[in-house]
């Protein structure tokens, strides 16, 4: 009797502990482009110390690149960034349409008066490059770990 109650105690510990640890994973996430920064803060692509360093980097010539899994563009001191996730999984009208809604967000919340073209064009070449980049990556590492050919890789999406 004796070794069955204290085989229900522990269920029912083991019950609450997996409870509290599914309520603790649900009560904090982040979205795709979010980071969390060493003041315990969450923010769009990248702490302010860490934009602060890289708008500096702009005057070395550095506007354009990838930061925190994020494709990024400084223009006029401010910094314009779409989540590389979004870009991986998208087809290139899905791309023109996504640079064409996140250029003009940005230019809407940051009241600028710039050419929205130019920034679309580069922001549109640099992300069709990433996407070709990963799968050029994700074909390498698939024949490289010898878990198939180029054939297989290829039929397989």
């Amino acid at each position: 009797m004796k070794k069955k109650i204290n085989y229900l105690a522990f269920k029912f510990v083991f019950l609450i502990i997996i409870f509290n640890s599914c309520l603790a994973a649900k009560a904090f996430t982040i979205k795709s482009g979010q980071v969390i920064s060493s003041d315990g803060k969450v923010y769009e692509f990248a702490s302010p110390k860490e934009a602060e360093l890289l708008i500096k980097k702009k005057d070395s010539g550095k506007s354009l690149g990838v930061f925190n899994n994020n494709l990024f563009l400084i223009v006029d001191e401010r910094i314009l960034h779409i989540p590389l996730q979004d870009i991986i999984s998208s087809t290139d009208t899905q791309i023109y349409n996504l640079v064409n809604k996140k250029t003009d967000k940005f230019f809407k919340k940051n009241n600028l008066k710039k050419s929205k073209k130019l920034i679309i064009n580069r922001l549109y070449m640099a992300s069709n490059r990433l996407k070709k980049l990963h799968l050029i990556n994700k074909l390498q590492n698939k024949i490289s770990n010898k878990s198939g050919s180029y054939i297989s890789f290829y039929l397989s999406f």
